[in-house]
């Protein structure tokens, strides 16, 4: 009969690195690439672990905003936002029960206008043109209106999260 080998006869397993930090030893890989990667660079999907790139490469097929759509978007929000803000804080301590309602206005204005596109900056944009007719008014309410609103046009136009 033969016994097993012992541990000095094995052959010692091979070290791996990952592919974007070659000084960390993983044992973890892309699901989808099997590129081997740290658990720093790992994402958790809902199928497994993916690379940063892999992740990327998904994503990229939902952003479908054309160039147009952020000016769009700049421009409904900066009017909506200006007169809903102008109007809003003039009301007091209902601004903070109205400008999420404001807020959701705003964004479903955006979207149908933009054909339901989405795109990573679109909810920044929208807000930057928010910012800028909140220029014009700077009171404590009208701070609270931008501050709740703007909150709320980010919340309904983010379309990617990683």
């Amino acid at each position: 009969m033969s016994a097993a080998p012992g541990p000095e006869a094995r052959a010692p397993a091979e070290s791996t690195y990952c592919a974007d930090h070659p000084e960390r030893e993983t044992q973890l890989s892309c699901n989808r690439c099997g590129k081997l990667i740290c658990a720093s660079c790992a994402r958790k999907t809902p199928v497994g672990y993916r690379c940063p790139q892999c992740v990327r490469k998904q994503q990229s097929k939902f952003e479908t905003a054309r160039w147009y759509d952020y000016l769009v978007a700049a421009g409904i929000s900066l009017l909506l936002s200006g007169l809903a803000g102008a109007l809003l804080a003039r009301l007091g301590w209902f601004v903070i029960f109205l400008a999420p309602t404001a807020g959701g206005v705003i964004s479903e204005i955006i979207r149908r206008a933009v054909g339901r596109r989405r795109g990573r900056y679109l909810s920044y944009v929208a807000i930057g043109g928010m910012l800028l007719a909140g220029v014009f008014n700077l009171s404590l309410w009208g701070l609270i209106y931008l501050a709740l609103a703007a909150s709320t046009v980010h919340a309904r136009l983010r379309s990617i999260s990683i």
